[in-house]
């Protein structure tokens, strides 16, 4: 399956730069939420692609499409849609414990929604050799995260610890064909969006909240929403090319 963020050969993510709160978290009482789309107008990028060069057997044959936009129907997968302040809400739930897959020499997810400061699992499915390097992107800086190689099936962790920026490229030394990205949220109130576009974010308390969207090729944007008490609102977003 093609999926937006499966990769970029270089990063060329849209940056921003965030000074987060302190988030308690812990019981949300009547909690409401906020459910939309994200699309896309227009002819989307057509998919780099890049030779699979080695550990056939395992990667594949041929060339890995590198797939920027994912927008079918004019639905944007692979967005990450989050509330942009908030003190105190939800517990933080697998953002707290995400899992990094790599299986068939491809990223899972390829877009990672992980609280910042937790501990990544990263996974090698494999049977070949991974080589994990991480980068937080700050404007047209990458600053590397963690560099670390995976010989063997297995589990190992490793922190997020970003600085300045809620925005990291992943990507493999040992398979220049796969690439992926991760959003460090500052609450939990963060998900990548379905392949029809469509997100939830779910068990807010009752408010007035900003809520963004985010891509690393197309940028950002944000909307304002009123959550009432065990109610839905709605927020929907728009990028073009």
């Amino acid at each position: 399956m093609k999926r937006v963020l499966t990769g970029c050969a270089i990063a060329i993510g849209a940056m921003f730069v965030t000074h987060a709160m302190a988030y308690e978290a812990g019981a949300v009482s009547g909690g409401g939420k906020v459910a939309g789309k994200v699309s896309f107008k227009g002819a989307a990028p057509a998919a780099k692609k890049l030779p699979i060069t080695k550990d056939n057997a395992v990667c594949g044959t041929g060339e890995r499409e590198i797939v920027e936009v994912n927008a079918k129907g004019g639905n944007l997968a692979g967005a990450v849609v989050y509330v942009a302040k908030i003190e105190k809400g939800k517990a933080w739930g697998a953002l707290d414990a995400p899992v990094l897959d790599q299986k068939g020499c491809r990223f899972a997810p390829d877009t990672l929604v992980v609280k910042k400061d937790a501990d990544v699992t990263i996974r090698n499915s494999d049977t070949v050799l991974h080589n994990i390097h991480t980068y937080e992107i700050i404007g047209a800086v990458r600053r590397t995260m963690f560099n670390v190689g995976q010989p063997d099936k297995g589990d190992l962790k490793q922190p997020i610890k970003v600085r300045r920026s809620n925005v990291i490229k992943v990507e493999c030394d040992a398979h220049d064909f796969m690439h992926a990205w991760a959003f460090a949220a500052d609450n939990p109130y963060a998900v990548a969006t379905r392949e029809d576009g469509s997100f939830t974010l779910d068990n807010l308390p009752a408010g007035d909240y900003e809520i963004k969207a985010w891509h690393p090729v197309l940028g950002e944007k944000s909307a304002k929403v009123t959550v009432s008490a065990g109610g839905s609102a709605s927020a929907a977003f728009e990028f073009t090319k």
